[in-house]
């Protein structure tokens, strides 16, 4: 009980750090998006706090957000920002999180299983958000994007990600002293099948 309520309140903690690394953002010129740190925030969640938890810190924030609080990038909010061709990577900080938290190992809190967990979601948020991205920009009727051209848009962003993702599992491998004491995982065997995907 006394660890879920640690767990809650590391739900608030990263949502406001997806948050703050949202909004304090690097603008590019349009379409380009912004260059944040929301998706490393988000890997961390679902690295740190596992699949459920990471998911709920992350859908925590888009809740924040789509309720109009300017939390997105920029100091933007509203149900309209999903609309719009970073609508997708939005909804993937979820999926991120969530894929993330399933493939890490966070009995040893090994760098190696940490980063495969980190670089799947990101594969995770990209196979959401690149498609809506190259959608919302061929609606427009001056433009016609190919998925290849799209790829090739975001393709420094990828790259970006990509040491996002290194530096996550870096960080978890370096609290792993810190981690093990204060977010134990439940050895195989003792816990219970709802809590093995924890």
């Amino acid at each position: 009980m006394k660890r879920d309520g640690l767990r809650i309140a590391l739900v608030s903690l990263f949502a406001a750090m997806i948050a703050v690394g949202a909004v304090f953002s690097l603008p590019l010129p349009p379409p380009l998006p912004p260059v944040t740190l929301a998706v490393f925030f988000s890997l961390l969640a679902g690295l740190l706090l596992g699949p459920r938890w990471g998911l709920a810190a992350t859908g925590l924030y888009l809740a924040l957000g789509s309720a109009g609080l300017p939390v997105f990038v920029n100091g933007a909010g509203g149900l309209g920002q999903f609309a719009g061709a970073t609508g997708g990577f939005l909804l993937g900080y979820a999926a991120a999180a969530l894929v993330a938290g399933l493939l890490s190992d966070r009995r040893s809190w090994g760098f190696g299983r940490a980063l495969a967990g980190a670089l799947a979601g990101v594969v995770a948020l990209y196979a959401i958000g690149l498609p809506w991205f190259r959608a919302v920009l061929d609606a427009r009727p001056d433009r016609d994007v190919s998925m290849l051209a799209a790829f090739l848009i975001m393709a420094p962003y990828l790259a970006g990600d990509v040491v996002k993702a290194v530096a996550a599992a870096a960080l978890v491998r370096a609290l792993r002293p810190l981690l093990a004491e204060y977010l134990p995982a439940k050895k195989k065997g003792a816990a219970s099948a709802g809590e093995a995907v924890r």
